[in-house]
């Protein structure tokens, strides 16, 4: 079954020599990292890691190993970062949620966290454990039988039949709303994500992008924040504790670029 499962990925990827051979080389740099981490040769695993992500692979165990590395060597940020982007792929992988908060610990600020209504964090992390495109197709299909019920209840003379049709045809439909809600939930976490963590020892917020504004706060690297607006080389950005101020847009990674 491995087999005609691996097969049928090869049939349907159509890979070419050269992404053949490109898909080779990224396998065998990522298993020189593994082995480079088991030997506690961990700096250059980070940066065989980190090559792989440059090219554009992605994968939970990619950044899950990037980010155990990074920490290793003392890239706190670097961590965080591939942490938060693994927990993407893998909300529920209770390794990386745990790696993630001892990272936590060794930045500078704790700052307050404004409080969300329970069901909204969960309803995000639910939307994770589908790709967008998936939650799409189910949205689709409980639509598409919601209807076929709905003019069954309407051109049945039966009135058991109507009953259930029109009983059936509701809660597809409420199926539908709830799939459509967690695929846009899914996309705005993943390809329209605007979180990004600090990079710089130390970033002082101002008032106003350029150099005239007015001092805020001071942060340091590892503390995630939220990008509002981005103007020339300057990113407005949000704190966990509602704090808003501009910052120079290198001083900060995207988890999602």
């Amino acid at each position: 079954m491995k087999y005609i499962i691996t097969v049928i990925i090869i049939l349907l990827t159509s890979l070419t020599p050269s992404e053949a051979s490109d898909l080779k080389e990224a396998k065998d740099i990522y298993k020189q990292a593994v082995e480079e981490y088991k030997e506690g040769n961990f700096r250059q695993a980070y940066e065989l890691f980190n090559n792989l992500i440059d090219r554009g692979y992605s994968s939970f165990s990619l950044y899950y190993n990037t980010g155990n590395a990074a920490f290793k060597t003392g890239e706190i940020p670097s961590a965080i970062l591939n942490y938060e982007k693994s927990l993407l792929l893998k909300p529920f992988n209770e390794d990386a949620r745990y790696n993630l908060e001892i990272a936590k610990t060794y930045t500078v600020d704790k700052l307050e966290v404004i409080p969300e209504i329970f069901f909204i964090d969960w309803f995000r992390i639910l939307s994770l454990t589908l790709r967008a495109n998936q939650w799409a197709v189910g949205a689709l299909f409980f639509f598409t039988v919601s209807v076929i019920l709905l003019a069954v209840f309407l051109f049945s003379a039966r009135y058991r039949i109507k009953k259930l049709s029109f009983a059936g045809a509701l809660i597809l439909f409420i199926l539908f709303l709830f799939a459509l809600g967690l695929g846009l939930t899914n996309r705005s976490l993943t390809a329209n994500n605007n979180e990004a963590i600090i990079f710089e020892p130390v970033v002082t917020g101002s008032s106003s992008p350029g150099t005239g504004g007015n001092e805020l706060f001071v942060i340091h690297e590892g503390t995630k924040v939220e990008i509002l607006d981005k103007l020339g080389d300057w990113f407005e950005i949000s704190l966990s504790d509602g704090t808003i101020g501009w910052i120079p847009a290198d001083n900060a990674k995207k988890i999602i670029p």
